[in-house]
């Protein structure tokens, strides 16, 4: 059960960092009577009076330590969730946590994914939390951890995923 609540946080954290990140990226800013909009394209940064541009590409970190895009490490026996689109991973003391997003609804990510997994030879885990509009499931083998979450965000139509390994 502890083990279960330690990895519940850092899951239910990256989640949130995902959901909250995978917004509009234009932002609407008032200055001078007059509205203007924002694109999110470049990060400008001055630094001693000299103007630098970052673009973000694949396999940069932000501040949070996300990196963009797959890990290089991505188990080749943990499938990744169908129809889905890898926002990024973080390496953390409970394992990896990879997060996607996908357009189909939690049970039918979860359907194949579980099958990948039983497949590889993982056996699940007890507790078992899983609803129409997301849950948590987790498997194990010898030493090794999978759990995956899942959230559906109604406003959006669509899945926030979360697979973490260890």
């Amino acid at each position: 059960m502890k083990t279960k609540l330690r990895l519940f946080f850092p899951i239910f954290t990256a989640i949130m960092i995902a959901v909250s990140g995978c917004g509009k990226t234009d932002q609407k800013t008032e200055g001078d009577k007059k509205d203007t909009t924002k694109q999110n394209t470049t990060n400008q940064n001055q630094v001693a009076g000299e103007n630098k541009t970052q673009t973000n590409t694949p396999g940069t970190t932000n501040e949070l330590g996300i990196k963009e895009g797959m890990p290089a490490d991505y188990p080749k026996d943990v499938p990744q969730p169908v129809n889905s689109k890898c926002l990024g991973s973080l390496n953390t003391t409970e394992g990896t946590v990879v997060t996607f997003e996908s357009t189909d609804k939690p049970k039918a990510i979860l359907a194949p994914f579980t099958e990948a997994v039983e497949k590889a030879g993982f056996k699940k885990g007890e507790g078992e939390m899983m609803s129409d509009d997301g849950g948590m499931v987790m498997w194990k083998m010898d030493k090794r951890e999978v759990s995956i979450m899942l959230a559906w965000d109604k406003e959006k139509s669509n899945s926030s995923v979360v697979v973490t390994y260890k």
